[in-house]
């Protein structure tokens, strides 16, 4: 194999390994990210939260009808027995009565308003729930996947680093320092074939001159792109 050929086989391992390490890294990070699940978890602790408000407030509020409740009973059960005699102490009574059953009838509208309101929070927990569930149920099949991709990805990136320590033995030192130096300048892409009579990666047309040279050595320099071109049969 000549020097050429070698050079586009590290070219070509480089390239899949940049390919291979970019892709790894987007699964570390992929691994990482929970932040779907968090937000889920969020929302259904909010909206769990809300449901137990509710609730708080629907027994307050029936234990507080229930003390008003007793009260006006005992207050109608003195009014019809007869004890009380003075009249300004039986308007008293009879206005208190009408006081407690309005403020029964407050407390009751205002229950209703809460047990409404304790039903569109239990739905809207139980939508939540259902949203976590899914959630956490796609992040672990996600990240088992991920998991696996990345087991896979590793193992070729050490095969793909044998294979380079395979060819580097075969570049000389004055070669590869060029190709790497490419490497950097050309965004990581420093050899391309030989297209017909035009460089792989610029299209700009290859001399005669060059053409024979690349023919005979194996490889030349494109004019316009400085990239190294290799002759591949």
């Amino acid at each position: 194999m000549t020097q050429g050929a070698d050079i586009y086989r590290l070219q070509s391992l480089d390239t899949e390994r940049d390919s291979k390490q970019s892709r790894l890294t987007e699964v570390k990070a992929g691994l990482r990210d929970d932040k779907a699940l968090m937000q889920a978890r969020q929302a259904q602790a909010s909206a769990q939260a809300l449901v137990q408000k509710y609730s708080t407030r629907q027994q307050d509020q029936e234990l507080e009808i229930q003390g008003v409740s007793a009260k006006n009973s005992r207050s109608e059960q003195r009014l019809y027995s007869g004890a009380v005699k003075n009249p300004k102490e039986l308007t008293d009574l009879q206005a208190e009565i009408a006081s407690l059953r309005r403020r029964r009838q407050k407390l009751e509208d205002d229950l209703l308003e809460t047990m409404i309101e304790q039903e569109e929070a239990e739905a809207a927990h139980a939508q939540a729930q259902q949203h976590l569930d899914e959630t956490q149920t796609n992040w672990e099949n996600r990240q088992a996947d991920l998991s696996a991709e990345q087991e896979i990805l590793q193992e070729k990136l050490v095969e793909i680093e044998q294979a380079r320590n395979r060819v580097l033995p075969n570049i000389e030192a004055d070669n590869l320092d060029i190709y790497q130096n490419l490497r950097l300048r050309k965004g990581g892409l420093a050899a391309a074939p030989m297209n017909g009579i035009a460089c792989g990666v610029c299209g700009m047309a290859v001399s005669p001159n060059l053409k024979w040279r690349i023919r005979e050595e194996g490889m030349g320099h494109c004019s316009n792109c400085e990239r190294i071109i290799v002759y591949i049969k």
